[in-house]
């Protein structure tokens, strides 16, 4: 990486280099180019890679032409962890026309990638101050990057952007983009009054005086001699403070420099000796100088644009980062009010509310690229109710219906800096955006005329426990769902290689042979049809081994719950004992060492495989339990009741709930339900038939619909939306419950008919099959349909 001024004569063709590479090279990640080990064969390289540049003219540049450099450098991994995906030109430049940019105006993109914002903000300043010179061009637009590739990519958008201006500047044109975490400002940074931080520095934690960051140019400028003086004194002995003192006063001579400052500063000094001494020395100047850049930056802008990593705080391996983002989470009031939803938490949650009361000035705006679940997921009420520090939201782009745009459906969120805790929630203006563009990086220009634009009108509703954007203003119903507590989502079986299985003999057909496994030994393996769907390393496990019957049990899927039937359940193996006493069944987990005391030592192999590769790949707070602790978490298994003789059962995620009944009698295996459904236990065949005629009729599933989460294909989540629409408790003296009761049975009847006359030409199911099986279904029960949507709809009149 070379200087700002030098690239841009080098992009320009304004200059053809006389390569000394060692006297322009920035001391930042890419400064090991000038190490005496790489010099000379860089040297080379380089000239010809500027011999190549120089035959572009970059003058004319209009579009952010990096972005595919961008996305070939850094690796898709790197991008998915980061939640990095780059926001096309089209889009860029539509948010920014929301915004009359003046000519002293100062516009930040937090986590700005490859520089599209800032390209885009660059074009409307140009476009609405003509006036406007490169260098209060370069000072409006500042962007923040973790990724130090990013960065250097986001500066030659800048500079490409500025145009040929630069090289006429009459002094060095500062690119204000840094290598940063935008989300961790020094602690105390926020409550500064003379108290201490911490800065770590390699192994070393060091408390320090706040008052080193009160002035940027200074604290440059002495960690500048901090560098300079540990490089001296490397391997021999340490300056005194007061050596130290004169040399910061000869560079320094304004004042401000206060003993306690000049004490920290020397920490730094001594600590910098340190890493050089045990050759732990690469960057840390650099790293140092732009870490504490984003407190500089507090309250000086008066626009925020951007796309925020979209990665969830499950998603988060590192124990430290996540203590860091509980912090902020609930600093800035976006942490769920049930902790269930806090691992979907989308980390741009905080990034809105954190970049706008941090950054902004007073009455600063944010326009935000976001993730469409801030439209409907439980884990971002708080954003949208008002609740979250920061901001309040004034406009919302809905950006469903376009593609190609994003992987999952995305939205931008509009809003001013709003310190206070709870905002009067109003509606709120928008636009829903609808068409097919010719291309995902297009100008908006191009995109426009393939774009349909509709004024919209959301609303904040409220449905049951769950709230959504919504452009449907109905009051909310009060009455509640006396179900809802009743249906608990199945037990979590990961990783499924473990415990989903397949029986390793091909001329044994398990589902038709059930009743035959009792008491016997099975030779069992890793289910192949898990192994696609599962997550790096569970993907590799394959176990096979022969197992004894009593750790055989069914489970359903997604895949098996169709309306009304059920399809071929799993077979899972189980680490659980069922005692039956007196007629009771209670289930009990057990370790490897449990079974080999209990003399199954077949069953202990399987379970001792299970828990040392659990031991290997599990993460930082997942090693806190054992593999056991997690397939059993909250009692998913042990809580089971296996004495119920009927289960209702339904999708945990699919477009709309299917729902069907388990009989046990039906089962020659006990059935243990998977986290994949949500099931309803009870010992009233009536009540199940009337419960599943509710989950599978159309109003129901109709009214949860803006409260669901969405995928590239529409609603994908059920969970337990489709509980917070009312209806009463079943009721045997009721005509229309026994009459709803009647029509799901005879539905039950004709689904199981016609899936035994028609059954998938596939093993394993596709998601597209599985669709069609379920449309099909609909289809042949099409009159009992009728009469239970009709009968569900007088029951929610009443």
């Amino acid at each position: 990486y070379i200087s700002d001024e030098k690239l841009y004569e080098i992009l320009s063709g304004e200059a053809f280099i006389t390569l000394n590479i060692e006297n322009f090279v920035v001391d930042d990640f890419f400064h090991w180019t000038k190490s005496e080990r790489s010099f000379k064969a860089l040297t080379q390289v380089f000239r010809k890679i500027a011999q190549e540049i120089s035959t572009f003219d970059f003058s004319k540049i209009d579009e952010d032409i990096l972005k595919g450099v961008y996305q070939g450098l850094i690796d898709l991994d790197t991008r998915h962890s980061l939640g990095e995906y780059y926001t096309p030109d089209w889009l860029c430049e539509r948010v920014v026309q929301e915004y009359d940019f003046k000519k002293n105006s100062r516009i930040l993109d937090p986590s700005c990638g490859s520089g599209s914002f800032l390209r885009a903000a660059i074009a409307r300043l140009k476009t609405l101050n003509l006036e406007i010179n490169t260098d209060e061009i370069a000072k409006a637009v500042h962007g923040i990057d973790i990724h130090p590739l990013s960065v250097q990519i986001a500066k030659t958008t800048v500079l490409l952007s500025l145009g040929k201006d630069v090289s006429k500047s009459n002094k060095p044109v500062k690119i204000n983009i840094i290598l940063a975490n935008t989300l961790l400002a020094p602690d105390g940074a926020e409550e500064l009054f003379g108290n201490s931080f911490k800065m770590n520095i390699d192994k070393q934690i060091l408390i320090l005086n706040s008052k080193i960051l009160d002035d940027i140019h200074i604290f440059d400028e002495v960690i500048d001699v901090c560098e300079e003086l540990a490089e001296h004194t490397k391997g021999i002995k340490k300056f005194s403070i007061e050596v130290f003192e004169n040399n910061v006063r000869k560079v320094h001579k304004n004042g401000g420099l206060t003993p306690p400052i000049i004490d920290s500063f020397y920490k730094i000094y001594e600590s910098f000796k340190i890493v050089k001494e045990e050759k732990r020395d690469t960057i840390w100047k650099f790293i140092v100088q732009n870490l504490y850049k984003p407190y500089f930056l507090a309250n000086k802008f008066d626009f925020i644009v951007g796309n925020p990593p979209w990665f969830t705080f499950s998603s988060v391996k590192n124990e430290e980062y996540q203590n860091i983002l509980d912090g902020l989470a609930e600093r800035h009031k976006v942490m769920p009010k049930k902790s269930a939803n806090y691992p979907h938490l989308e980390i741009a949650a905080i990034f809105l509310a954190y970049c706008s009361g941090y950054f902004l000035r007073e009455n600063g705006k944010i326009s935000m690229v976001l993730p469409r679940s801030f439209f409907s997921g439980d884990q971002h009420d708080n954003t949208r109710s008002g609740l979250a520090k920061g901001f309040k939201i004034t406009n919302l782009w809905d950006l469903e219906k376009v593609s190609p745009l994003f992987n999952i459906p995305s939205c931008v969120i509009f809003g001013n800096k709003d310190l206070t805790e709870k905002k009067k929630i109003m509606p709120f203006t928008g636009l829903s955006f609808k068409g097919k563009i010719p291309k995902h990086n297009c100008h908006w220009e191009v995109a426009e005329p393939k774009l349909v634009l509709t004024p919209q009108t959301w609303f904040y509703a409220k449905q049951g426990n769950s709230s959504a954007f919504s452009t449907n203003n109905s009051k909310k119903n009060n009455k509640v769902n006396p179900y809802k507590t009743d249906f608990k989502q199945g037990a979590t079986l990961v990783p499924r290689t473990f415990y989903f299985v397949d029986i390793a003999l091909e001329d044994i057909t398990p589902f038709e042979n059930d009743k035959e496994w009792n008491n016997r030994t099975i030779p069992l393996k890793t289910a192949e049809h898990i192994k696609p769907d599962a997550k790096k390393p569970w993907n590799l496990v394959n176990f096979k081994s022969i197992v004894h019957s009593e750790f055989l049990f069914r489970t359903a899927l997604s895949k098996n719950i169709l309306p009304f039937c059920l399809l071929n359940p799993d077979l899972i193996l189980l680490p659980i004992i069922v005692e039956n006493k007196d007629g009771i069944k209670k289930i009990t987990i057990h370790s490897s060492d449990d079974l080999y005391e209990l003399g199954w030592s077949n069953m202990a192999k399987w379970t001792k495989n299970c828990e040392n590769i659990w031991n290997i790949h599990a993460t930082e707070k997942s090693k806190k339990m054992t593999s056991n602790d997690r397939v059993n978490y909250q009692r998913g298994i042990t809580s089971q009741n296996l004495n119920a003789p009927y289960l209702v059962i339904y999708t945990a995620s699919s477009k709309d709930a299917n729902a069907t009944i388990v009989k046990r009698s039906d089962m020659a295996l006990e059935f243990i339900v998977e986290s994949a459904a949500y099931v309803f236990f009870t010992a009233n065949l009536k009540e199940a038939y009337f419960l599943t005629g509710y989950l599978n009729a159309s109003k129901p599933n109709l009214m949860m619909k803006d409260y669901q989460s969405k995928g590239l294909f529409g609603p994908r989540h059920v969970s337990k939306k489709i509980l917070d629409v009312y209806f009463p408790t079943f009721n045997e003296n009721e005509k229309l419950h026994i009459s709803l009761a009647h029509w799901s049975e005879v539905a039950h009847a004709k689904a199981k008919e016609y899936v035994e006359k028609n059954p998938p030409s596939e093993n394993i199911i596709s998601a597209i099959a599985l669709g069609k099986l379920r449309t099909n279904i609909k289809k042949h029960i099409a009159p009992e349909m009728l009469e239970i949507d009709k009968l569900v709809e007088k029951l929610m009149e009443n």
